[in-house]
């Protein structure tokens, strides 16, 4: 291909040299550098007045229908990765949605194309009829920040938008992937901001800052489903051949096909004596999550609440007589009825993936270490039977003594569907197409509180639970919670969310949110 202009397309013509390299002049005198580029980024001089007032017009025309986008960003000077944009074309006419790009610039020396251009506030042409630059609502509680050109090589992408938005939920054009939710006032649903992943090229040079960048460039888009006053947002991330999967179908540049099923569905914290019943329908129900998905495991986080004698309440007189006299203070009764639901949400053919979580086996097994059973008759028989267990199943090894898991030790005498259960030792690696499923997410490095961004230093990709509060922050992903969220001791502003994870086949997850027992419109 003859050698071209990046700012015009033009013809160019060879100059002298420049630190060893060829360099070009543009026939129009408007450019100078090195290493020209094909026609692919000819021109598309900034955002075109004309087309980004058509698409503004389409959007706030249709802002009060059921409508489907895909919002992804572009940077400046630089061309698409040209399977995923097909792919993304592809999935918008399969599934008649609106393709909407955020154009963000990169005014920076270790960019490789903006250096090849004087004036290179352009982007590519192929994104013209899609550029949105301005702020947009998609309904009364999601707003498009198409206005906010941000930094590609933000190592926080999100820090410092908290309050842009106010109480509405946001989507930043950033290529880096990532997801916060904000604490609201009570009685209402916390708040999402959101970045897209990108439909450019990886565009950085070697610097710390451009490594760095290159490293967690994401070819992506965020999914929203608008209806009404409800809105379901997930995640795209493709491969590197442009290709992607969306819940059970995969998109390429050409063809949509299904395929048999996800690899694992990632649940937020069930604490069964509590879960959301709406949670369980959009769950488990016709039409629900897994009935869609097919998902080949379920990985449970937290399914026992451990209610009835947490270590929480202990000291609470008034909390332990409403226990006492509303029947809530059987601690084998509230563990039957944790493996009565698991049983019954069992598909033949799924393997349940129960992971070591505080609440679930901690909680237990320090009841058993502390409680004095001659002070509470209702749980003394159990208690004793779990305190010889554990004094059986205790054994010394090399690195010290330890014993039995006293919650798997009752699984195996209790649940009917055992056998398709892989209850998980603590610190136990469990990994579903490269992703680290073991972690509860309640323990950091080192013994400290564990954290997201902890879990996004270790550098393997990890999907965990414990906090209740979603995210997404350097390759870990953290699911929200499936039971109530207006508990008994959450006080004050709240970030909670009901939020499951899917890890595809391919390797690549997404966030599912169930917004009023809803998981999509």
């Amino acid at each position: 291909m003859r050698p071209r202009c990046p700012k015009c397309g033009s013809g160019v013509t060879k100059g002298g040299n420049a630190r060893g390299r060829q360099r070009y002049w543009c026939k129009t005198r408007d450019w100078q550098g090195t290493d020209p580029v094909g026609l692919e980024v000819a021109q598309a001089a900034g955002v075109p007045r004309k087309h980004a007032d058509r698409l503004h017009h389409k959007i706030s025309a249709d802002s009060h229908k059921c409508r489907h986008y895909v919002v992804t960003s572009a940077q400046n000077a630089t061309p698409i990765h040209t399977a995923f944009f097909k792919s993304l074309l592809n999935y918008c006419a399969v599934n008649k949605a609106q393709l909407l790009v955020i154009p963000y610039r990169y005014k920076n020396p270790t960019s490789i194309w903006s250096e090849k251009a004087k004036h290179d506030d352009w982007w590519a042409p192929e994104l013209t009829p899609y550029l949105l630059d301005r702020r947009i609502e998609l309904n009364h509680h999601l707003v498009v920040l198409a206005d906010i050109k941000t930094q590609p090589t933000a190592s926080r992408p999100l820090q410092g938008f908290e309050t842009i938005t106010g109480a509405k939920s946001g989507i930043v054009g950033h290529p880096k992937l990532e997801l916060i939710t904000i604490a609201t006032p009570q009685a209402k649903l916390p708040k999402i901001l959101t970045t897209t992943g990108s439909v450019t090229r990886v565009n950085y040079l070697p610097g710390k800052a451009g490594k760095k960048g290159e490293h967690h460039h994401t070819f992506g888009a965020a999914v929203v489903e608008v209806d009404g006053d409800l809105f379901h947002l997930r995640q795209i991330n493709a491969i590197r051949n442009g290709s992607f999967m969306d819940l059970r179908r995969e998109y390429t540049a050409t063809t949509s096909f299904e395929f048999p099923a996800v690899a694992a569905l990632v649940m937020g914290d069930s604490h069964i004596e509590f879960i959301d019943p709406d949670v369980v329908g959009a769950t488990f129900g016709r039409g629900g999550i897994v009935e869609s998905l097919r998902p080949e495991r379920l990985v449970w986080h937290d399914v026992n609440d451990f209610y009835a004698r947490s270590h929480h309440d202990r000291d609470d007189t008034f909390i332990a007589y409403a226990k006492h006299h509303f029947g809530r203070n059987n601690v084998e009764a509230e563990i039957d009825k944790t493996f009565a639901f698991i049983d019954a949400h069992t598909k033949a053919g799924v393997e349940n993936v129960i992971v070591y979580s505080n609440h679930s086996h901690d909680f237990l097994s320090r009841w058993v270490k502390e409680a004095n059973p001659k002070m509470d008759p209702e749980n003394a028989v159990f208690w004793a039977r779990t305190f010889e267990a554990m004094c059986l199943g205790s054994k010394m090894s090399d690195t010290g003594a330890e014993t039995i898991d006293p919650f798997a030790y009752w699984a195996e005498r209790k649940m009917k569907k055992f056998a398709q259960s892989r209850f998980l030792n603590e610190d136990e690696s469990y990994l579903v197409r490269g992703i680290e499923v073991g972690n509860h997410g309640n323990r950091g490095v080192n013994g400290s509180r564990g954290s997201i961004a902890q879990y996004g230093r270790i550098g393997v990709k990890t999907v965990t639970g414990h906090t209740h509060v979603p995210g997404i922050q350097d390759g870990a992903y953290r699911v929200g919670t499936n039971s109530l969220l207006k508990l008994s001791y959450v006080k004050g502003p709240s970030s909670w969310l009901q939020t499951d994870a899917v890890i595809y086949p391919n390797g690549k997850r997404t966030l599912i949110n169930i917004i009023d027992g809803r998981w999509r419109a």
